[in-house]
């Protein structure tokens, strides 16, 4: 007999052979009890043992380690591609096209409803001579398209003013290449936007422009140079230089001038309608001053539509022409605040799309700071005092849920693992009633 299976009492059939319906009750000689289910949870959980405690313990520390660290790199990984410089851009505009025609004559009065008008001008946008999307050709087309004018008896010649941040030579460029490709579809006149966003128009060199915050004395220079050199000052869009900046209890610009002091110094005229925003307190003070009312889109993207229009009654499509009749206030505009219809929106490159998984991490991660740098000053600086506030109570949260999510993490490992021990004990079970259960020889 094999001392190593139990003894098993059991009936035998007439033919004296063992049969799975011959078996009686088997009850295995010195076999303890079989445990209630709670007695089998206790042994199989961690504490049970010092040991097994031991051993359980270290293995979580090993899975919170390694959370930890793949949460480190994660962080590192999405912040260190937020602030690195060079790659690949969310927007594509080598291939821009603008396949339409708008006429906003068709639809707008002047604002001086008696003024009759040949020439339509732009009197603010940029490029990418700046921080502008578009290049000069790009800048010329979307000019052109929403701009055509549909008077038989009025030339369809549109006008913009290229007012690049500090910098004449996008205007330039853009001069150049209309009289060169696009003589007798529109006219650019030159000039650019100084620090304060102050237009320099009619001007064909760059004036110096001093520090990120100028003083009045060199203000006062600068106007002066303009008109050394023939051009005129505007002053752009005053609310949006006085708004309030995010975070900040300040203007967009501290310590802007007052309108009455800029009229001191000598300025021209003022933008009194920028993109959607009809400046109407400036508009009255010009008009009270008898002062240049220069409007302008600000066009930085292409899909944003045209707002506003200066409309000219010139003698001929030349830029002094032109600007004879803006020195003598012989002017008014179109207003449409809900903007032209057709917009220009790109797809991103595919180069883009395939770091989009990794660089959105930043834009996650960075819920646990706000790193405010205030108005760009256009020179390298900002307007305002730097400010990183680190956000403690969400960071906590994070810690958190990650506790929460670790412990959720643990438990279901737990239930597996005990399914699985269960499904292996009811495998054995099994196997050995089938053993007990087969006739011996």
């Amino acid at each position: 007999m094999d001392p190593s299976r139990p003894f098993i009492k059991a009936r035998s059939t007439d033919s004296g052979k063992l049969t799975p319906s011959s078996v009686e009750s088997r009850t295995v000689e010195n076999e303890p009890a079989k445990p209630k289910w709670w007695q089998w949870l206790l042994m199989h959980t961690p504490w049970h043992s010092r040991k097994a405690m031991t051993t359980y313990v270290l293995g979580l520390l090993r899975r919170a380690a390694i959370i930890v660290l793949i949460v480190a790199v994660l962080i590192a990984l999405g912040l260190g591609l937020q602030y690195t410089n060079g790659l690949p851009r969310p927007e594509d505009f080598s291939t821009l096209q603008f396949d339409w025609r708008i006429n906003p004559g068709s639809y707008l009065t002047p604002f001086n409803s008696s003024f009759h008008y040949n020439v339509l001008l732009d009197g603010h946008s940029h490029s990418t001579y700046s921080d502008g999307k578009m290049n000069v050709r790009q800048l010329l087309d979307w000019h052109i398209v929403r701009q055509v004018l549909a008077v038989p008896s009025v030339s369809n010649v549109r006008i913009y003013h290229s007012s690049d941040h500090n910098t004449v030579a996008g205007g330039l460029a853009a001069e150049k290449l209309a009289l060169e490709e696009y003589e007798d579809k529109i006219v650019v006149i030159p000039g650019m936007e100084y620090t304060i966003h102050m237009n320099f128009i009619d001007i064909n060199e760059t004036v110096p422009f001093g520090p990120p915050v100028p003083t009045d004395a060199e203000l006062k220079q600068a106007i002066q140079r303009v008109h050394a050199l023939g051009g005129l000052v505007i002053v752009n869009h005053i609310p949006w230089s006085n708004t309030t900046e995010e975070y900040y209890q300040q203007p967009r610009l501290p310590n802007h001038p007052s309108v009455a002091e800029l009229i001191e110094w000598g300025v021209d005229g003022f933008e009194i309608v920028n993109q959607n925003v009809f400046d109407f307190n400036t508009y009255q003070v010009s008009a009270q001053h008898n002062m240049i009312q220069m409007t302008g889109t600000d066009v930085h993207h292409p899909s944003v539509g045209a707002n506003v229009w200066l409309t000219i009654q010139a003698s001929n499509m030349s830029r002094r022409a032109i600007m004879a009749e803006i020195r003598a206030r012989r002017t008014s505009f179109l207003f449409d605040p809900a903007g032209t219809r057709p917009r220009v929106y790109v797809d991103p490159p595919s180069a883009y799309n395939m770091l989009q998984p990794l660089t959105s991490l930043g834009s996650y991660f960075d819920m646990f700071y706000t790193d405010i740098n205030g108005m760009y000053s256009f020179q390298g600086t900002f307007c305002h005092t730097k400010q990183l506030n680190v956000h403690r109570d969400i960071i906590g949260w994070f810690l958190f849920w990650n506790i929460v999510g670790l412990s959720a993490l643990e438990i279901g490992r737990g239930l597996l693992l005990l399914g699985w021990e269960r499904l292996r004990q009811w495998f054995r079970e099994r196997r050995a009633t089938a053993d007990l259960q087969r006739p011996t020889a």
